[in-house]
């Protein structure tokens, strides 16, 4: 993402979409009541009783609702024209503007929340990094980014037994040869930072070897009990994996979670959930770290969403560590149960039974 324009007095912020991740910050950002300009065309009639033709122009439209699926390549703005061409009568008429990657929009806001600026001085960093975990029996290269993890590839060898005679060398060389390359198509789709292999025994030291030879990344390696995606699972919670992308959301969330957890049971004081309670501990300066539900930021309850913005402001004010959790994600659906937000505290807050 680049941010090509900015003027904060005007609500004016213009925007370049450089990557998929770009366009699911858009989505968390973009909400009822904006206001959105982008590059776009329309079916309109140049003469009377002509054939309709699609125009290239410039609209600004009224947000009305805002569409994206996760790990899809385009964005959808829906709402009415308010400024466009006055010759084709665009004006006061129901559009959708679909925004992808390489497109430029501005939008204007009557107030840029902090949570939302946050969101995009993060993206413009673009962390992301493929896990590649392996063993003898499966592998799996997971996509790490903003919207969680997204398995690209799987590949079995499924060894014969060790009571067969068989010459191992040619299948797992095989073997290697299919993972180098579905990590080359992995790293030709998506702009990474780093690729992490994982495994157990010696076979991930072996790959990284072929791998090193191979890419022109940085290449790191670590331990895992299984391979697969299961193991692609298990190493975002390994120490060198938090080394390298600490400041991805997805593996921040989880170790916000975990200590949430684990607060729980040793010392419930020390943490809340819940938005009403969340929101009581962010008004008085309480709340240390803070999960949000992406899905709270876009509630058609109009009294969640006041709530939510609420908290989400007081704990910016006091310096909160402050992280939004994609839904479709498994810590999403964890949060979920806590109600869409926990806030891990600063200080014992006293809780009416």
């Amino acid at each position: 993402m680049k941010v090509i324009e900015i003027d904060l007095k005007r609500g004016v912020v213009g925007i370049q979409v450089e990557t998929l991740d770009d366009l699911w910050v858009l989505f968390n950002i973009i909400k009822a009541g904006d206001l959105v300009y982008a590059k776009t065309t329309r079916e309109v009639k140049v003469g009377e009783g002509s054939e309709g033709v699609r125009v290239p122009m410039v609209l600004g439209v009224r947000v009305k609702k805002v569409e994206f699926q996760e790990f899809s390549d385009k964005l959808r703005i829906f709402g009415l024209v308010v400024e466009g061409p006055e010759e084709f009568g665009v004006r006061g008429k129901h559009h959708a503007l679909i925004i992808g990657v390489g497109d430029y929009l501005t939008i204007v806001k009557e107030k840029w929340e902090d949570f939302e600026l946050n969101l995009i001085k993060r993206q413009i960093r673009g962390d992301r990094v493929l896990v590649v975990a392996i063993d003898y029996d499966e592998a799996c290269i997971g996509l790490v980014a903003e919207q969680g993890v997204k398995y690209v590839w799987e590949g079995h060898l499924g060894l014969p037994s060790k009571h067969y005679v068989v010459d191992y060398e040619p299948l797992v060389k095989a073997y290697f040869k299919q993972i180098v390359e579905a990590t080359k198509h992995a790293l030709e789709g998506y702009g990474v930072k780093a690729v992490i292999v994982v495994g157990p025994g010696e076979l991930k030291n072996q790959l990284r070897k072929v791998l090193e030879e191979a890419l022109d990344v940085p290449l790191y390696v670590d331990t895992t009990s299984t391979g697969g995606c299961k193991g692609v699972s298990e190493a975002l919670n390994r120490d060198v994996f938090k080394n390298i992308m600490s400041e991805l959301s997805v593996v921040r969330a989880s170790q916000i979670l975990r200590e949430f957890k684990e607060l729980l049971v040793r010392d419930h004081e020390l943490v809340a959930y819940g938005l009403e309670e969340v929101k009581q501990a962010a008004i008085i300066g309480a709340v240390g770290k803070l999960l949000v539900l992406d899905e709270l930021l876009r509630s058609p309850d109009d009294q969640v969403r006041s709530d939510i913005y609420e908290t989400l402001r007081h704990a910016y004010d006091k310096k909160a560590e402050v992280v939004i959790v994609p839904s479709k994600t498994d810590i999403g659906g964890e949060l979920a149960g806590f109600g869409g937000v926990i806030a891990i505290l600063r200080f014992k807050v006293f809780k009416p039974e």
